[in-house]
This record gives C-alpha cells, sequence and structure tokens, in this order.
C-alpha cells in the first residue's frame, strides 16, 4: 500500500484530506457517567466486560442501572451490546433507535446504529445515521482529544462505508489510521477485508467482460 499515492488521491479529491485528530488511551468519560457514584460505575464498567461473555445474565442488571440513572447513554450502549451477543435481534434494533432518539449527540449512538446497518447490507443508510458527517471532529466540535475507543469504532464504520460506495482512496486513508491505532483489532481487519474484496470483484468482473 503507497500511503502517498493515498494521500494526494484525497488531496485531489472533493472533499481532500481529513483533517487530523488528538487521541489518547487515557479514560475519557462522558459528563453524565462521570457524574454516578463510583461504586455504581465500578459496577457498570464490570458489567461491560461481561457484555460478550454473559450477555443474557448483565441484560436485567443493566436494565436496572438504566432505570436508576436514565441520562447515562453509556448504559443504552452496552444494553445494545448484550442483545447483539444474545442475538436478540428486534430488541437489539429497537435499543439502537431509542438511544439514538434519547441521546442524539452520544457518538457511540451513532456508531452502533450506523455497525448494525452495515451489517444487515444496509450502507445506503449510513449518510443519514452519520448525517453525511464522515469526520470524527465534526460531531464533537468542542472536543479537542478523543478517545482511542472512539477514533476506532468511528474509523472502521467510515472506512467500511467508503469501501463498500467503491470510495477506495478514503476507505484506504482510514485502513492506514486504523493499522497505526490498532493493527491486529478486528476493526482494522474489517475493513481491510472490505477494500480486498471490493478490488476482488472489480477484477472478476473485469475477466466476466473479456470472457
Amino acid at each position: 500500500m503507497n500511503r502517498k499515492a493515498v494521500f494526494k488521491a484525497l488531496k485531489r479529491s472533493k472533499g481532500g484530506i481529513p483533517r487530523p485528530i488528538q487521541f489518547t488511551n487515557a479514560p475519557i468519560e462522558e459528563s453524565n457517567l462521570a457524574k454516578m457514584p463510583s461504586r455504581d460505575k465500578a459496577y457498570l464498567y464490570q458489567l461491560c466486560r461481561q457484555v460478550q461473555e454473559e450477555p443474557l445474565r448483565v441484560i436485567p442488571e443493566l436494565l436496572a442501572l438504566q432505570k436508576q440513572y436514565p441520562k447515562v447513554p453509556a448504559i443504552a450502549n452496552y444494553l445494545c451490546l448484550s442483545y447483539m451477543h444474545s442475538q436478540q435481534e428486534e430488541l437489539y434494533f429497537a435499543t439502537l433507535m431509542e438511544a439514538r432518539e434519547r441521546f442524539p449527540e452520544y457518538l457511540f449512538g451513532k456508531i452502533g446504529l450506523a455497525e448494525y446497518y452495515l451489517n444487515h447490507q444496509e450502507h445506503t443508510q449510513v449518510p443519514k445515521t452519520l448525517e453525511k458527517k464522515y469526520e470524527i471532529w465534526q460531531h464533537c466540535p468542542n472536543v479537542e482529544v478523543f478517545h482511542v475507543s472512539e477514533v476506532r469504532s468511528f474509523f472502521s464504520v467510515v472506512g467500511t462505508y467508503f469501501a463498500r460506495c467503491n470510495q477506495i482512496a478514503r476507505a484506504l486513508y482510514h485502513y492506514c489510521m486504523l493499522v497505526d491505532i490498532a493493527p491486529d483489532h478486528h476493526a482494522t481487519k474489517r475493513v481491510g477485508d472490505e477494500i480486498i474484496l471490493k478490488e476482488l470483484n472489480k477484477v472478476t468482473q473485469r475477466f466476466s467482460k473479456r470472457a
């Protein structure tokens, strides 16, 4: 992969080169989450770590926490993940939509819904979900430093979307950034696989035309 060629192609494009951002591994808490008592916050983080392996067990506990702290969007996010991992598709989508309505500016809410559409082969829904804002700072104009998990998730969703739209230079840009951030993460691999699949399809179509 020639990074210079990718940046050169982006420079010539209508959108230009995305604006650089800063990110960190240090904890960054959403304001309402930060207001939770430390004991309940630690309990929420404990549940988060169990979402993937024991989703059915943590769902009732997350629902109880959500009732106690209805203004904390992270709880809704963990509920969505729990429904996804327990393969409760209707509840998963309904909770995504509810969270999007209740917390319209919550970045992970937008990312989660965009991810759902990508997983269900509905990538044309992504522009509406992200309000046609394909740079992370556009969603949080007052944020100077993002958490690495936000950047990784956002770049993966946007990179996958661009690959499916055949905007390969933009997909490659996000893949390059993901390689720098988390080279072995499944989010990085996903974008790379999407790009390869798109390029292989082009080769297949060319050979089909010749045949």
